[in-house]
């Protein structure tokens, strides 16, 4: 794990909090930047549950997988069938009666996206005073890349707003992070390579192999050879992010493409650059 020391006490913090009662975390940030792994390394260290969900997967196939996941972890030699997802949250709740453990439900927008009710469900399912909470200690951890999504799960007249006892953004380096992430001490060259690549740590090991320029001088024939090369994902990056963050937006709230475009604002590395001085 590489700087993720804020991010992995707040959730240990949230994880082991003292509360007699199962409590709810959200979890969100860009696709790559370590989310999922977080996730998976504290539910390995404390016992925890975690289900990743699969895209464009009908409710009853996505409860079914639940079910099978859900078995695996406990042992169980009968299946896991669930109705709906009122009973899939209580059955969640309580693998966790006598100690708190992570219970985590990754790529929730996808869930979300074929049940609709499911924010509706988890808001019941944590009332107050509701028995099944009451009993458990599980400390259910809703995880996404969507961040507008993620976001309107806690704000407004939503469903599941004032119920999070956690709302964590895991965001990019920045450029100092960056530098000692790559391993560059030559700062113009730890600019040039911020500058194409921000601070997204997924793009070392899953798409340049660890390869870094060591000298400015290597650095144009770095770029030609792996960002601005066609078999590299990293040449479709930009027109990836940009129809994500515009899915995103459809997805959430739509709008008329012209007003979806006049209000965009890019994620740019440069949003980071206020920090450099530092």
């Amino acid at each position: 794990m590489f700087d993720r020391d804020g991010e992995w006490a707040q959730l240990s913090r949230f994880v082991t909090s003292t509360f007699e009662r199962a409590t709810l975390g959200v979890v969100s940030g860009r696709r790559r930047q370590g989310k999922t792994f977080l996730l998976q390394a504290m539910c390995e260290a404390t016992g925890g549950f975690y289900f990743g969900a699969s895209e464009v997967v009908p409710k009853p196939e996505a409860l079914r997988q639940l079910g099978d996941a859900l078995r695996e972890f406990t042992g169980s030699p009968a299946a896991y069938r669930f109705q709906d997802w009122g009973q899939a949250i209580d059955t969640l709740l309580a693998l966790a009666t006598d100690r708190p453990i992570p219970v985590v439900l990754d790529e929730f927008p996808y869930l979300a996206r074929e049940s609709k009710e499911l924010p509706s469900v988890i808001q019941n399912a944590l009332a107050p005073r509701r028995t099944q909470r009451l009993a458990s200690r599980a400390r259910l951890l809703l995880c996404g890349s969507s961040i507008s999504f993620m976001s309107e799960l806690l704000a407004g007249q939503a469903p599941l707003r004032g119920r999070a006892g956690l709302e964590l953004i895991v965001a990019t380096f920045d450029f100092r992070v960056a530098a000692e992430y790559w391993g560059l001490r030559d700062r113009r060259l730890a600019a040039l390579v911020y500058f194409v690549l921000g601070g997204t740590p997924a793009y070392r090991a899953e798409q340049l192999d660890g390869e870094t320029p060591q000298r400015v001088e290597e650095f144009d024939d770095w770029v030609i050879g792996h960002v601005l090369n066609p078999a590299n994902p990293l040449f479709r990056e930009v027109r990836m992010l940009l129809a994500e963050r515009s899915f995103q937006t459809s997805f959430t709230t739509p709008r008329p493409a012209r007003a979806t475009r006049s209000t965009w604002r890019p994620s740019a590395p440069m949003a980071n650059s206020s920090r450099w001085a530092r």
